[in-house]
């Protein structure tokens, strides 16, 4: 029975060991990255999409050529 719990311990210390060595990640500080890009609903079809690759033809966001063409 000593020798359980001596191999569990032993067990348990090296995971600690490990887990200790590994890199850290660093945290993201919040509020320094850019905002998050305005996402706009297609006019046609709803699928939404980044303002900036939006086609804009009458005052209305459309995903793609195609759907501006063809109109809401």
């Amino acid at each position: 029975m000593k020798y359980l719990v001596l191999f569990v311990a032993v067990i348990v210390g090296l995971m600690l060991v490990k887990k200790s060595q590994q890199p850290r990640k660093p945290r993201r500080p919040g509020g320094t990255g850019a905002p998050p890009e305005r996402m706009l609903a297609c006019a046609r079809c709803g699928v939404h999409s980044p303002a900036s690759r939006c086609i804009w033809r009458d005052g209305k966001p459309y995903c793609s050529e195609e759907h501006a063409r063809l109109g809401s």
